[in-house]
């Protein structure tokens, strides 16, 4: 949960997943004006995109390859029903097994997309700390 409220927040994923939202992601990261250091916050932008396209690439993928491998299992399941019985409940239990497993990964990805929005604000925080009074009178 506390990985997808990151995310969301981010604007990586939630209604403004693909585009809209990087600014607000941008401005709050910065404490100011979306227009101070203009060059600063369109390369955060930029790098920022560029992770909310791999997370949902990935996602896209995960999704499609449980998908298919639940209805390859689905299949093999109802041809081994030709030669012993298998109840709706082993059905279940294996769908949900192979849920669980995606969903492992789901997490994993989630995980990785955090890290790498970190990563990439702090790289952003540090650049605009570093800046000492000195830098900006002059």
């Amino acid at each position: 949960m506390r990985l997808d409220n990151m995310l969301l927040a981010e604007g990586v994923s939630g209604p403004e997943k693909r585009g809209r939202g990087g600014s607000v992601a941008v401005a709050a990261a910065s404490g100011g004006c979306p227009n101070d250091n203009s060059i600063e916050h369109s390369d955060y932008r930029a790098k920022l995109s560029q992770i909310r396209q791999i997370y949902h690439s990935e996602l896209e993928k995960y999704e499609q390859a449980c998908s298919e491998f639940t209805t390859h299992v689905m299949n093999l399941l109802r041809e081994q029903s030709r030669t012993r019985p298998i109840s709706p409940k082993e059905i279940e239990r294996m769908v949900n097994i192979i849920h669980g497993k995606f969903s492992t990964i789901q997490m994993q990805l989630k995980q990785s997309t955090c890290e790498a929005v970190m990563i990439l604000r702090s790289r952003f925080l540090d650049a605009r700390y570093r800046q000492t009074p000195a830098d900006v009178e002059a």
